[in-house]
């Protein structure tokens, strides 16, 4: 089941809270987070004399039903401290079931589309940023895009996999293949790169890399002599600059963990098949921009250098 859920908030650290729903969405079993928007600094609307909100719109795939799903999104409203006092007055988080793809729902809690849903600017505003097809009309409200969004810092995913997107097996690579080290390398040096613990013993002698500003994203508190240690995707996001190009680089966790915020997807495919225990995600949400092959003659491979967009 597809949904698109709505995200506002207008009392306290709005941008905080906002990427904190975002991240325990994430973790609700048998949620997967598909697509994220930008955020979106807007005037209340219903109530007047309260602070602008900021919202947000997410896309995710579920095996939940929408009542247990509506049951887990009001337990994450009241994780974050939301207190309903006053019909549409502020709070600190409101998440809201817009649409389910293929369903209409009608009952006593919950209903979809949202009954507001095409009266609200400010809902479908976000939701149309990542639903382009949806089918309707702006009524010209006053919506400003700010930052804060975890799509702000570009993440830029990059790997070798094999033509069933395998990426490694027992902790090592499947591949070293001398023209996908050289685009590497030309694609991360001078940037940020992002890794987990197992990738980081994958490089050589396991230090990090040189000529990038190495990110390890490990819950460890451990010293790395020329790595950068963040114990969260939350933290993470603290510590990013978004003018610079933050390269994803492995493992299997940490791609799943950041590919809903990513805006490209730098892939050199072999064109082999190999026994894998790791996978890179499913790409369907990106479009295939660029494809250039090669032949390997050392080797008697086939690669393919291919870039995902948005």
């Amino acid at each position: 089941m597809i949904c698109y859920i709505g995200l506002g908030s207008n009392l306290g650290e709005s941008k905080l809270t906002l990427r904190r729903a975002i991240e325990l969405i994430k973790k609700i079993p048998a949620v997967k987070l598909l697509r994220v928007s930008s955020f979106y600094e807007t005037e209340p609307w219903g109530v007047e004399g309260q602070p602008n909100y900021l919202n947000a719109a997410i896309k995710i795939s579920t095996e939940l039903e929408p009542l247990k799903l509506l049951d887990e999104l009001q337990r994450i409203e009241f994780e974050l401290g939301r207190i309903r006092l006053e019909h549409w007055g502020a709070r600190t988080i409101d998440l809201d079931i817009l649409l389910i793809e293929g369903r209409e729902i009608f009952s006593e809690r919950l209903t979809v589309p949202h009954k507001f849903l095409f009266a609200r600017d400010f809902a479908l505003v976000p939701l149309k940023e990542i639903f382009p097809q949806l089918n309707c009309k702006l009524h010209g409200d006053k919506i400003i895009r700010v930052a804060g969004s975890p799509i702000d810092f570009k993440f830029k995913l990059i790997a070798c996999v094999d033509k069933n997107f395998g990426l490694g097996n027992k902790g090592k690579l499947l591949f070293h293949i001398s023209e996908d080290l050289k685009n590497f390398r030309r694609l991360t040096l001078g940037h940020t790169i992002i890794f987990g613990r197992k990738t980081l013993e994958t490089f050589p002698n396991q230090n990090p890399l040189d000529g990038r500003r190495n990110i390890l994203l490990s819950c460890s508190h451990e010293n790395i002599s020329g790595a950068e240690v963040v114990g969260s995707i939350e933290k993470l996001f603290d510590v990013l600059n978004t003018a610079e190009d933050n390269f994803v680089i492995g493992g299997e966790q940490i791609f799943n963990e950041l590919i809903p915020y990513a805006a490209e997807i730098f892939l050199t495919v072999v064109d082999a098949e190999v026994d894998a225990d790791a996978y890179f995600p499913n790409v369907d949400e990106f479009i295939l921009a660029e494809s250039n092959s090669l032949r390997i003659t050392h080797c008697s491979l086939r690669i393919a250098f291919r870039r995902y967009t948005r």
